[in-house]
């Protein structure tokens, strides 16, 4: 059972050596936990302090009076803080003997260790941010390309959730409108007709399909794409992978089949982070650890976002290849001609009558040769043409397309009845539905055990 009002207390840095790390109070023993603790160098104490200042000093043991470390602690009084809650941070030296005995100490002081994301849950319960921004401290945190954060910044800001607020309550003043539409209709009472209620739904519709329709390349940006760099051996498929890495990662030999299992890194490509996997070449053989490497290699195909399909031009176009290819049936590809640096012997016009594509990129992994129009090809075939723009507000949360979905198939149901089936509870009935999905994203109407899901992804000291 979470005890919504004890003081929790934890590391809010990584763990590991730093110039400082932060052991965070929040709660309403914050102050009383530090005086215990904190021996300030001038006079006065924290529960005296004032809002929002900082105060130099040393903790201490209270049971031995042992200095810990010097310190800086600051005090931030609710409830203009993170957690709307008396907050108190410690900014001690960053290696992980001092972090854990400032936190060890803490905790005697009567706080107890934080849950996963408790900090950022209980300013949500406060009243501070809604759940979408609550996600998005999460998003903030784990972006790893420019475009990610700055999309998780524009959620944090609070514009997504503006925009699903106002879905939420056109379709409550539309159940309003309907119900009385419906209760009354005996009366001399003059209500907005069925068929404007009914637009009112179709418009309500559409908003939803235009912010859904930015989910897949959303989820894409925030959480990465799945690219797979497929071919028989010895095309190329590993120096192609140093060179997009900018660094030897892969073995490369003249050896074929040198590479004998998934190898993956990932790379920031167009400002969009991409896991990018290099496999074994498939072919037929007998070796176990070869077969196990080809194993994975047709896995990790079948979930790639994105193939980029090997072939070397400094040798005619085989039936090999072409076998390789017919397993990418479905997904997206790009066909690469490698060891342009090489007299060609390659047949394109076999080649692209073959793959049906109008467009073989030529390159040369070995001196980095053609690697800018493949990124630029990636990033067109991931988002269907242009990376979207950062000031576009996006679905990033498979929960969050989730809910919108539920929520379009609630209309979508209100406008399937027939209209001598229209009445006050079917209409209700599926209205409260889609405003009960839009009230989930925003956390107007959530339930215990999926706030603790969202929140158990988060670090201990947020």
């Amino acid at each position: 059972m979470e005890r919504k009002n004890d003081t929790i207390a934890a590391i809010s840095t990584p763990i590991g050596v730093g110039g400082i790390g932060i052991v965070r109070l929040s709660g309403p023993e914050a102050l009383a936990c530090a005086d215990k603790v904190f021996e300030p160098f001038k006079e006065g104490r924290p529960s005296f302090y004032e809002s929002h200042t900082v105060h130099y000093g040393r903790i201490k043991d209270p049971s031995s009076g042992k200095m810990i470390d010097e310190v800086l602690l600051t005090v931030m009084r609710s409830p203009a803080t993170y957690t709307s809650e008396d907050i108190v941070e410690v900014s001690c030296h960053g290696g992980r003997a001092c972090l854990k005995k400032v936190l060890e100490v803490v905790l005697s002081s009567g706080a107890r260790l934080a849950e996963p994301g408790e900090f950022t849950k209980r300013a949500f319960l406060s009243g501070r941010i809604d759940l979408t921004q609550a996600e998005a401290v999460l998003e903030v945190i784990l972006a790893e390309t420019d475009k990610a954060q700055r999309i998780a910044l524009d959620h944090l800001e609070g514009s997504f959730s503006v925009k699903i607020r106002l879905l939420r309550e056109e379709v409550i003043d539309i159940l309003s409108s309907a119900e009385l539409a419906i209760d009354f209709s005996s009366e001399d009472v003059e209500f907005t007709s069925l068929e404007k209620m009914l637009g009112r739904v179709k418009e309500l519709q559409k908003r939803i399909r235009k912010i859904l329709s930015t989910a897949d390349k959303g989820i894409m940006l925030k959480e990465g794409a799945s690219i797979v760099i497929c071919g028989k051996p010895n095309v190329g498929k590993s120096s192609l992978m140093n060179s997009l890495l900018r660094h030897e990662r892969v073995i490369v030999t003249p050896v074929a089949g040198t590479t004998r299992d998934v190898i993956e890194e990932s790379i920031n490509i167009a400002g969009v982070k991409v896991r990018l996997s290099d496999t074994a070449g498939i072919i037929e053989t007998s070796d176990s650890v070869e077969k196990e490497g080809i194993k994975r290699s047709k896995e990790k195909l079948q979930r790639a976002d994105l193939v980029i399909f090997v072939l070397d031009s400094s040798v005619p176009f085989s039936s090999k290849d072409k076998e390789i290819y017919e397993r990418l049936e479905g997904k997206k590809s790009i066909a690469v001609a490698n060891k342009s640096d090489l007299a060609s012997r390659i047949d394109y016009e076999k080649v692209k009558e073959t793959l049906g594509t109008d467009d073989v990129i030529n390159i040369s992994a070995l001196k980095s040769e053609g690697l800018e129009k493949l990124e630029d090809r990636v990033a067109k075939e991931l988002f269907s043409g242009a990376v979207p723009e950062t000031d576009q507000t996006l679905v990033t949360s498979a929960r969050h397309k989730e809910c919108l979905a539920s929520a379009l198939q609630s209309l979508e149901r209100v406008l399937n009845l027939k209209k001598k089936e229209i009445n006050a509870e079917l209409l209700s009935s599926d209205l409260t539905e889609a405003a009960h999905q839009l009230g989930l994203i925003i956390g107007e109407s959530i339930q215990d055990d999926v706030l603790d899901r969202i929140f158990s992804n988060f670090c201990i000291g947020k």
